[in-house]
């Protein structure tokens, strides 16, 4: 899964205060379901998964006007657990909290997964 796109360039990380209840899917089931989506890239080194859904892959007029979004997880056994999430605008970085948006995040997970 290394490299799909080599347009992707790898972000800097900003961790964040996990929340109590981790935000997480079982790893087969989600990536077999991201691997349906379009518009990404993924780089794995074994212990984590960096996602990041790029702008101008996508069918848009002007693909630079919308974020590209950047999301690590690391793998604990059998599951991908979402570390970070960035969105990347106009050369700027900002983290979405993943206590704020927990539920919307395990939604998506869920819905990749299923």
């Amino acid at each position: 899964m290394e490299g799909l796109f080599l347009g992707f360039k790898r972000a800097v990380t900003l961790f964040l205060v996990m929340t109590e209840t981790a935000i997480s899917a079982p790893a087969g089931p989600f990536l077999s379901g991201l691997g349906k989506a379009l518009g990404y890239s993924v780089e794995a080194d074994g212990e984590h998964l960096a996602v990041a859904f790029e702008p101008w892959s996508l069918e848009h007029a002007d693909p630079y006007e919308i974020p590209c979004l950047r999301l690590r997880f690391r793998q604990e056994g059998g599951r991908v657990v979402l570390e970070s999430f960035i969105v990347s605008e106009s050369g700027e970085e900002r983290a979405v909290s993943l206590d704020a948006a927990h539920d919307a995040l395990q939604a998506w997970m869920d819905c990749m997964a299923d």
